[in-house]
């Protein structure tokens, strides 16, 4: 109960007056006072006035806790209501607190998370995290069977993405709901999203593989034969740079962005594959850098541009500089994947398994709440490149990986073999690569246009 002393509310708890204002309150004091004021809130939202002694649930707790999340309550506030109410059943109610620990080391993940966003860290995108229990189950059981399956958590994303949308047209709730189930679902659902979504190609095609990946590793039964109305294909011709406008593009960068993009252009590699390069993968004795983990989980191994050599060695230089800081500082950590860090628990601190390109902060591991160096964020590269572009005056549609059409279509026309251009791409079949033979060579004219042949004609 309360009541008021000289204008303080002053609260009586078990014999103890918690004042309503406090000068060097001990810690026991401010405790008990925060518990109070946290058990009226819980009490009022669950209408529990008058009866401070009645157990309170898990659930109840969770309830709460909700009703704050969804009023933008940071996550570190949440934990002090849990802690407040561990306190008041322990301390009030002389209760076990057993089923609230579970509460409170899960608030601290989230607090974890937050404070990566928000204390100057960057979360580590590689990280995929736990589970979110609140999910429906066959996304939880989706997401366990990709993980196992050994799938990037770009693909994760994009696969639930298409199951969710999946289950919100057939009106599905969880796993149980998918009995019926079968290809007439898949079938109507995947016409719906060319006659009605009118979606990309690319897209159908995608959310049907995502269907036939969750049948197969969830459901564990054959989806059928599915044969929906497909999605129409554009003919698509990548969008190449002559070399003068490489050239232009590369004089409007410098420094570390610019050796990110001789990469693209001269490796042929994908934005991910610079930034994740580590110092290992640099071989200066053989002239090669290897592209490990990529696209699909392959690995392969590029001629390193003689240009590049050079910078490449000052970088290595430079990371080796930054790196014994960190040690200095004990902060020398890089992120590995999972298995390779129970298999080598050392190698995150050795300098060879760094990122090259190493950002300026340190980043958060969202599962573990390690402070580690990652490397530079892939929105970093985009908005240097942009400014290049506009400098060099282009108009063309100018991405990072239009650098990896230029390499491929540039040595095409060079008369490179195409199936070595396969293999320095890392596709698996050639026909992904024959599509840059669809893109005209200026430099062999095979042909005149009419209208220059009657222009030159009329001028005689």
């Amino acid at each position: 109960m309360s009541r008021w002393r000289g204008g303080r509310e002053v609260f009586q708890i078990e014999g103890v007056s918690v004042m309503g204002t406090f000068e060097k309150p001990a810690q026991a004091e401010q405790e008990l006072k925060w518990a109070w004021i946290w058990f009226r809130q819980f009490s009022a939202f669950h209408r529990r006035r008058g009866e401070n002694q009645r157990p309170f649930t898990q659930d109840e707790v969770i309830a709460f806790l909700r009703s704050k999340r969804d009023a933008n309550m940071p996550a570190w506030k949440r934990m002090k209501i849990i802690e407040a109410l561990m306190t008041y059943r322990h301390e009030i109610q002389h209760q076990g607190i057993e089923d609230l620990v579970p509460l409170k080391e899960r608030m601290i993940e989230i607090c974890q998370v937050e404070r990566a966003k928000d204390g100057g860290y960057d979360s580590i995108e590689e990280a995929v995290g736990k589970i979110n229990p609140t999910e429906p189950d066959a996304i939880q059981a989706f997401r366990r069977a990709l993980r196992l399956d050994g799938k990037k958590l770009g693909t994760e994303r994009c696969y639930v993405t298409d199951l969710k949308a999946f289950m919100a047209d057939r009106a599905l709730k969880c796993l149980q709901d998918f009995a019926p189930m079968g290809e007439i679902d898949v079938e109507s659902h995947l016409s719906d999203l060319a006659v009605d979504g009118n979606v990309a190609p690319s897209t159908q095609n995608r959310s049907y593989y995502a269907l036939l990946k969750f049948f197969k590793l969830v459901l564990r039964r054959d989806m059928g034969r599915v044969e929906a109305i497909r999605a129409s294909k554009r003919n698509w011709v990548p969008t190449v740079l002559a070399e003068e406008e490489v050239g232009q593009v590369l004089s409007g960068l410098s420094g570390v962005h610019l050796t990110i993009c001789q990469l693209l252009y001269g490796c042929g590699m994908r934005i991910s594959e610079a930034l994740r390069l580590r110092v290992k993968d640099i071989d200066f004795a053989n002239t090669q850098i290897e592209i490990r983990n990529s696209k699909g989980g392959k690995s392969r191994l590029v001629p390193m541009p003689e240009n590049l050599i050079e910078p490449l060695r000052r970088w290595v230089a430079s990371r080796e500089v930054l790196h014994r800081h960190d040690e200095a500082d004990g902060t020398a950590s890089v992120w590995l994947p999972h298995a390779l860090a129970r298999k080598y628990p050392n190698a995150h601190r050795e300098l060879r398994w760094q990122y090259l390109f190493a950002s300026h902060r340190l980043s958060r591991d969202p599962r573990t709440g390690s402070l580690h160096r990652h490397h530079l964020h892939k929105d970093t590269f985009p908005a240097h490149l942009r400014k290049a572009v506009e400098a060099a005056g282009l108009v063309k549609r100018i991405t990072s990986h239009t650098f990896r059409h230029c390499f491929a279509t540039h040595l095409l026309w060079e008369g490179t073999d195409i199936r070595e251009i396969q293999v320095l791409l890392g596709h698996n079949d050639v026909k992904t690569t024959e599509i840059y033979t669809h893109v005209r060579n200026p430099k062999k004219r095979t042909s005149v246009s009419p209208l220059d042949r009657l222009m030159k004609a009329g001028a005689a």
